[in-house]
Formats: C-alpha cells, structure tokens, sequence
C-alpha cells in the first residue's frame, strides 16, 4: 500500500516511539516493509496526533488537516481517505 500510493504522490511514514532502533529496524526487515521507520526521541508526534495505542495511522490532506485516523489496521478506510487525499 505504502509503495502504491507513494506512486501517486502520498507521503507514507512509520514512526515509533517506544522501541530502541534496532528492534524497529529489525522489525521492518523482517516483515519486509519498504518504508523506512523513524523513531522519534520524545513524543511529540503522539502528542500532536492523539496516538495512545499502537497502530494508530493517521492521514493527512495536502493542506496538512487530518483526513482520517484509524486505531488499528483498517486497510478499506485508510484506502479511501487516501484515495480522496491523492485525487485532489
């Protein structure tokens, strides 16, 4: 997904907060994801975001609002939000 809409001009970034950055790195490469993580010191970006459980996903439109947050994995929804973020 991340390399399809990434394609079509969408940004896709994994942070994480709580993990050092050899269990995220080994993580991403053992599931084999193409994005790479970032992992942020304080958490700012939760903070900012509203995250307190993990995954939270989170898509933002072009003019930087919140097109639509997810608390799981709920791949039909983050398609369309992306759908409309990426059509405009």
């Amino acid at each position: 997904m991340a390399r399809e809409y990434s394609e079509r001009g969408a940004v896709v970034l994994a942070i994480n907060y709580r993990d050092s950055a050899e269990t995220i790195a080994k993580y991403f490469k053992e599931q084999g994801f193409s994005i790479r993580p970032l992992r942020q010191k304080r958490a700012e970006v939760n903070r900012a975001f509203g995250v307190s459980a993990y995954p939270t996903n989170v898509v933002i439109d072009r003019e930087g609002k919140v097109a639509g947050r997810w608390v799981g994995f709920d791949e039909d929804a983050i398609r369309q939000a992306l759908d409309k973020v990426v059509a405009r």
